[in-house]
């Protein structure tokens, strides 16, 4: 077994040591697919608690000695992004578990947000009060851009808004196993490939487009332009994977 538990959290660490015993008969099932996503709570504290897929035997082996385990990469990318200014949900522990020597199974604990997905407001979209939120978003992805960081997951289901009793807008990134850091501004055309994960309805997408665009000084036209080609092209490239595997199975 390796955990490591945040400083902050040290009070946690016998809950975070038992989450194997714990995981499939407690807590409450937020996610159940590819990897489970549990809420509990533990001394008083509201957690959330990701189990990652067992992996094969292939990316074992990749996740025991080459790579670090998506569990480890969320806690760390977590640390990293508050160290930028950059809000997702306090990291409390990732821990890993090894059988045979490989990797099992691993575990990501972070503190409960109350924050709203940005899937509910971009559904509703542009029903009243929902232009504002997804105005604000657009800033959001132009600052995380320009302090070069690209969320490789940039859904809108894993994106959580609030609002200040000052009306201010605020936001945090979740789902973060896959991210990129630079040290310099992303590229434009990386920019309009982050965009294009977003898989929210086509009109409230070119409405964050319009305002990335006129946030950054872009020509809005080029930039609803681009970043619908590439929205498109991504759409049918995941369109044409899903073909294949249904065939293959």
């Amino acid at each position: 077994m390796h955990i490591h538990v945040n400083t902050a959290s040290e009070h946690l660490r016998d809950f975070a040591e038992r989450l194997p015993e714990l995981f499939d008969r407690e807590g409450e099932v937020l996610h159940a697919g590819r990897n489970t996503i549990k809420a509990f709570e533990a001394e008083g504290e509201r957690l959330v608690v990701k189990r990652f897929k067992r992996p094969n035997l292939l990316r074992a082996v990749i996740y025991t000695f080459f790579r670090r385990s998506k569990a480890r990469r969320s806690y760390e990318h977590a640390v990293r992004l508050r160290a930028l200014g950059v809000d997702s949900p306090e990291p409390v522990a990732w821990s890993e578990y090894r059988r045979r020597g490989l990797l099992c199974d691993s575990y990501y604990v972070s503190r409960r947000s109350d924050y709203t997905p940005l899937s509910q407001t971009t559904a509703r979209f542009p029903a009243a009060g929902t232009l504002p939120v997804l105005e604000a978003f657009a800033r959001f992805t132009v600052q995380l851009h320009e302090k070069g960081i690209e969320h490789r997951d940039f859904n809108h289901g894993n994106i959580l808004w609030d609002r200040t009793p000052a009306g201010a807008y605020r936001f945090q990134l979740i789902d973060i196993n896959r991210m990129h850091f630079d040290d310099r501004p992303l590229s434009s055309r990386a920019c309009m490939i982050n965009l294009r994960r977003l898989s929210c309805p086509a009109v409230a997408f070119l409405y964050i487009l319009n305002r990335y665009a006129e946030t950054r000084g872009w020509d809005v036209d080029d930039t609803l332009l681009r970043g619908t080609f590439f929205r498109l092209a991504f759409g049918r490239r995941k369109q044409l994977r899903k073909r294949f595997r249904h065939r293959k199975g």
